[in-house]
């Protein structure tokens, strides 16, 4: 087998056993319950609550809404346990022992993942867009998607990439999870809590500390795409859907790259000096 075949069968394999874990399913359920309710919601929150000029660009509402907090935890969840629970169950040494190289298989099950978070992320935006036809009608700007998809699979590479290397290091899936989300929802509040000070103060300090912090470029290169162009008169849709931090659409994808880089280093440095332990109980 060549590697490229070798790499596709432990993406396949992660894959798979990702699936057959409940996890899975339950993130499926969340991206159905996600993906139809904003719109349900706001359909019956009365007529005044949506302006009719916006209701060709609703669907921009559920895809924001999901974004920042569920597909970020999504990322996480799939990525902290990729490499951890291959150690817990002992089935790391017995894929290894394979005449196959530790590169490959760390390869695979990167993309295995990752490739699976994708399937979920294809499913929230199917859903935003048809639950925002049913419930509003005709939807405009809908060439926006693929941009938008191409954005938020690259930004959620951030965190999946930071969560990823944790499950290396830490080889425990409940740890990897807990410092992961620990990470991600720290980042958040703090981003949060400067905002605020910085509207207080108008300090550039605080702005310029919040921009470098993960949540700030994985939240605002998507915004970055789709906000510019869709029409100024559509305020409430523009309201809901937020503004970007990070100043310039270069500067997010330098800093995602850096934080993905970092990551998968690290992660890339430790397993291929590090010992594979038989199991970790």
């Amino acid at each position: 087998m060549s590697r490229i075949d070798v790499i596709s069968a432990f993406a396949g394999y992660e894959m798979r056993r990702a699936i057959a874990r409940r996890k899975v399913l339950i993130l499926v359920a969340f991206t159905i319950l996600l993906g139809t309710t904003p719109y349900f919601a706001l359909s019956r929150a009365g007529s005044n609550i949506v302006p009719a000029p916006d209701h060709p660009y609703i669907w921009v509402v559920g895809i924001f809404l999901t974004g920042s907090l569920f597909l970020n935890f999504t990322a996480i969840l799939i990525a902290a346990g990729a490499m951890s629970e291959e150690y817990e169950q002992g089935t790391a040494e017995l894929l290894l022992s394979k005449p196959v190289n530790r590169s490959d298989y760390f390869v695979g099950k990167f993309l295995g993942g990752y490739l699976l978070f994708l399937g979920i992320l294809a499913i929230d935006v199917f859903l935003s867009v048809a639950s925002a036809y049913s419930t509003f009608g005709v939807q405009l700007d809908l060439g926006l998607i693929p941009g938008f998809f191409l954005t938020q699979a690259f930004s959620s590479l951030l965190f999946y990439s930071l969560a990823f290397m944790l499950g290396e290091l830490l080889r425990r899936s409940s740890l990897a999870y807990i410092f992961s989300s620990a990470l991600f929802l720290s980042s958040f509040l703090i981003s949060g809590f400067l905002d605020f000070i910085y509207i207080l103060t108008n300090n550039a300090f605080y702005r310029t500390i919040e921009i470098y912090l993960p949540t700030s470029p994985a939240d605002s290169l998507p915004q970055q795409y789709v906000i510019p162009r869709l029409p100024s008169t559509i305020s409430f849709v523009l309201r809901l859907a937020g503004s970007a931090v990070v100043p310039t659409i270069q500067l997010s994808i330098a800093l995602i790259l850096v934080y993905m880089i970092i990551g998968l280093l690290i992660a890339a440095v430790y397993f291929s000096y590090a010992d594979i332990s038989r199991r970790v109980s």
